[in-house]
């Protein structure tokens, strides 16, 4: 966790954000502990817990690990893209695409959406810095919010926005500027030695925080998300590393296992004790009979089989994939039946549901962040921004992922019913085009286009249409 000490005392700081600032800093140190130990499973890197039985030396080190709970993440979060923004009609924002431009709004999203998976939220963040509009994504480790259940957004939050090396500090990055985001107003709290802070009030145009919420199944008692490594999915992944351990023990015993010598005689035992004495692989063992005739007793301890072990991870993967909707295939449990395409995609189904939902709700808070800027840039109310302005809408992939063939063989089948639709934007990228190709041959068909309607014009005649016959009169 990143410390915030002596935070709350900044100089400068009115009645208003001391007491809001303390509050966000009490609800960061509350969930700290849960959010450490989220990422630790996301990365594989969490302790296997002890179930009170300790059968396995503290001197055997195995570093087992399971990377399952990074797959219920990734599974959804790979099917969930953002690819940027349109608006009603024809329209586009030369203000929102050069924000677009400048802070890769879509590319930053992308980037940390697997983070609001994990957590169950994440924030972004607009703020304007000289003449451009800054904004900005943070995780749930650096930032944090208060939830106004009258108005279903955010009342207030701040945000790490700077964090490196120091005097005070000159081996560890720690915090040199919190954002602390209220209505109207954004207090910038920058450090400038050990644990003294300053802080400053900037005004805005806006009558609520500049700071938006993306949730993941937020609900009415969870406002802020539930992360998709729950409860079930991290007591999963520590059975699994914990057979996985049994495992390997059980393995090494296997490799080397243990003999058993009875009935040898007093001088025998002696000299097989000696430092010149071992047992090979392809050694031979001799001895006579003592006194009575008695025969030495040879025997080996064999260990036990794997296929138990391998059984239950098996039966750990199926309870996991019930609980993610993660397919089986995908935490390397291969059926002895290949599985046909149509069950394949029935599998991805509760994935691709799930992919849905956190769509659903990023694109309005999405939305509201485009709004938010474009308000900020032009340095009005969300309320004042135009009718074209208010219709932005972000863009994302389809979750389904279907095959770029399909794709294009249904929106051909498409444009033979839909006149007019072959000359669409939306066509094009459904054949496949780059976003950069698109916009290339549309700007080239228009370009067409209007040469075709000049050299009609000039020629004395109305230029031909594209949807019925050419008529001699």
């Amino acid at each position: 966790m990143v410390e915030l000490a002596n935070i709350t005392n900044a100089a400068g700081l009115d009645s208003e954000a001391k007491t809001a600032l303390e509050q966000l800093v009490e609800v960061r140190s509350k969930h700290a502990e849960k959010n450490r130990l989220l990422v630790q499973y996301y990365e594989a890197k969490q302790p296997t817990p002890s179930i009170g039985i300790d059968n396995i030396p503290e001197t055997v080190d195995i570093p087992t690990r399971c990377d399952w709970a990074a797959k219920a993440v990734t599974s959804v979060s790979e099917r969930v893209r953002m690819n940027g923004f349109t608006f009603a009609g024809e329209y586009k924002d030369a203000t929102l695409e050069r924000i677009e431009r400048a802070n890769g709004l879509s590319a930053n999203f992308n980037r940390h959406v697997a983070s609001e998976l994990v957590h169950g939220c994440m924030f972004a963040t607009v703020q304007r810095i000289g003449e451009s509009v800054a904004v900005r994504t943070h995780t749930a480790e650096t930032a944090a919010a208060i939830w106004d259940v009258a108005e279903q957004r955010i009342a207030a939050g701040f945000v790490i926005a700077d964090s490196r090396r120091t005097k005070w500090s000159p081996s560890t990055p720690v915090p040199v500027q919190v954002n602390l985001h209220l209505p109207h107003r954004v207090v910038v709290i920058t450090q400038h030695s050990a644990g003294k802070w300053i802080a400053v009030s900037n005004p805005t145009p806006l009558d609520r925080p500049m700071m938006e919420a993306f949730c993941f199944r937020p609900t009415g008692t969870k406002p802020f998300g539930q992360s998709r490594i729950t409860p079930a999915v991290r007591y999963y992944v520590d059975e699994v590393q914990r057979t996985l351990r049994y495992m390997a023990v059980s393995g090494a015993l296997y490799a080397t296992p243990k003999d058993i010598l009875t009935g040898v005689t007093e001088d025998q035992l002696k000299a097989m004790s000696g430092s010149k004495f071992s047992v090979m692989v392809t050694s031979l063992f001799m001895a006579t009979r003592d006194n009575d005739g008695n025969a030495p007793d040879y025997k080996r301890l064999q260990a036990a089989s794997p296929q138990p072990y391998i059984d239950s991870i098996a039966t750990y993967a199926k309870l996991f994939s019930g609980a993610t909707g993660v397919p089986l295939n995908s935490l390397g449990i291969v059926q002895d039946n290949p599985a046909s395409a149509e069950a394949i995609a029935a599998q991805r189904e509760d994935i691709c549901v799930a992919a849905e939902d956190c769509i659903e709700t990023n694109r309005e808070s999405m939305r509201s962040v485009a709004l938010m800027a474009m308000a900020v840039a032009e340095n009005k109310t969300m309320d004042q921004l135009t009718d074209k302005q208010m219709t932005v809408m972000p863009d994302f992939k389809n979750p389904m992922r279907p095959s770029l063939a399909s794709t294009a063989d249904a929106y051909v089948k498409i444009a033979g019913v839909l006149d007019g639709f072959a000359q669409t934007r939306e066509f094009l990228r459904g054949q496949g085009f780059t976003p950069s190709e698109v916009e290339s041959i549309a700007s080239q068909l228009k370009a067409g286009e209007n040469q075709r309607a000049l050299l009609a014009i000039m020629g004395g005649a109305k230029p031909a249409s594209t949807t019925s016959e050419t008529v001699e009169g």
